[in-house]
Parts: structure tokens; sequence; C-alpha cells
């Protein structure tokens, strides 16, 4: 299995949501209201950026000494995480988000996307070992 780059990883991201577009379009479109495309549309963006930081994190620091690469993909994750988690109070307390809508499509992307960045840090971890 060869090394992604960041611009193939951005690739299989954009195919990831298109096909999460396809699956959703029929059924939010029939029985959701615009509110609901919204908050699901809100909650997939919030992963897209997420993954895409996480993408760009590790392909900072795998060139990096291993105790770098460790600090910055760990760090990055706590980071993100936070933001997330201030993202997801703000938009709720802020807005008329559509709750169920909006944390249901921040938990199937994020499902999708941290496994396909984990899958990407595999890829690149034999560079990492490489460096010794």
């Amino acid at each position: 299995m060869g090394e992604v780059s960041v611009g193939g990883f951005a690739k299989q991201v954009g195919i990831a949501v298109a096909v999460i577009c396809l699956a959703a379009a029929y059924p939010l479109h029939a029985y959701g209201s615009p509110r609901l495309i919204w908050s699901v549309v809100v909650g997939c963006g919030v992963c897209v950026l997420n993954v895409l930081a996480g993408c760009m994190a590790i392909a900072w620091a795998v060139r990096k000494p291993r105790k770098v690469f460790f600090s910055t993909v760990f760090g990055s994750m706590g980071i993100r995480m936070a933001l997330i988690l201030v993202v997801v109070v703000a938009l709720l307390k802020m807005t008329d988000i559509h709750v169920a809508g909006f944390i249901g499509a921040l938990f199937g992307c994020f499902t999708v996307f941290q496994t396909m960045e984990v899958l990407y840090l595999t890829r690149r971890l034999p560079r990492l070992e490489e460096q010794g």
C-alpha cells in the first residue's frame, strides 16, 4: 500500500463527502426541512475541516523527529477536539440549529473521517520508522 499525499487525502475526503451527500440527498429532500438540511451540512462541514486539519498536521510532522511527530499528532488531536466542542456549544447556544440532525451528521461524519485519518496516518508511519 503506497503512501498517500495530502492532495490525495483531500481527494479521498471529497469523494467521501460526495458519497455522503448522495446517500443523504433523497431522505433529506423527501422528509427533511431546510433547517434540518442546513444542520446536516454544518455538521459534516465541521468534520471536514477537522479531518483536513489533522491531515495537515500529520503531513507537517512526518518529516520531524519521532518525539515532535507524536507530540504534533496527539496535540493537534486535543486542540481539534476542544475546537469542535467550542463550535458545537456555540452553535447549540446561539443558533436555531436542528440538534438531532447536527449531532447525527457530526457523529456520523466524524466516525467516517477519523477512520480515514487513521488509515492516512498508518500509511505515513513507514516514513517515520525509516527515520529511526
